[in-house]
């Protein structure tokens, strides 16, 4: 008799904490499909304020929309290539628009205007760069000049006399 209400009241406590786990369980898992959905909102408002953030090269439209001001300068098409090179290097979020009417294309490079520090930086570097490769001498040249030593020196004679023995 004491073992079967001793039994009794053990299956009773099991029962009321399985019960009572059940619905805290149940509580907590509305709770966190609550704050999830809350997230998954705020994130979506987010995203739509601020689509993409970008950097390096990009359009003039989005350049200007990050709202900070924006200097430019002119490069011409032969160097622009090589800028963008050195630009992208450094970090710095710019945008190329083409003068339209002007006969040798003229490009105009606009940069933030937080930048400032960044673009002396790539206009000092693109120019040491540009004047290094002024004063190096093309590889054609170097090879016409290595052949015309070539060519001043005297020639090696060789003689192919062969002795015979006995």
């Amino acid at each position: 008799m004491e073992n079967e209400q001793l039994t009794q009241d053990a299956i009773r406590f099991c029962y009321r904490f399985t019960r009572e786990s059940y619905e805290l369980t149940e509580k907590n898992v509305m709770k966190l499909l609550e704050v999830e959905k809350n997230l998954r909102e705020g994130a979506k408002k987010l995203i739509s304020k601020n689509p993409k953030v970008r950097h390096g090269k990009m359009k003039i439209k989005h350049l200007i929309r990050k709202d900070e001001g924006a200097t430019s300068v002119d490069i011409a098409k032969t160097e622009l290539r090589d800028f963008q090179k050195v630009a992208k290097r450094y970090g710095v979020d710019f945008a190329v628009v083409k003068h339209k009417g002007s006969e040798p294309p003229v490009y105009s490079v606009f940069f933030k205007a937080r930048d400032q520090d960044a673009i002396a930086d790539v206009i000092r570097y693109y120019t040491e760069k540009k004047l290094m490769k002024e004063k190096k001498p093309s590889l054609h040249e170097r090879i016409k000049q290595l052949k015309q030593k070539l060519a001043e020196r005297p020639k090696k004679t060789r003689s192919k006399a062969k002795e015979k023995s006995r």
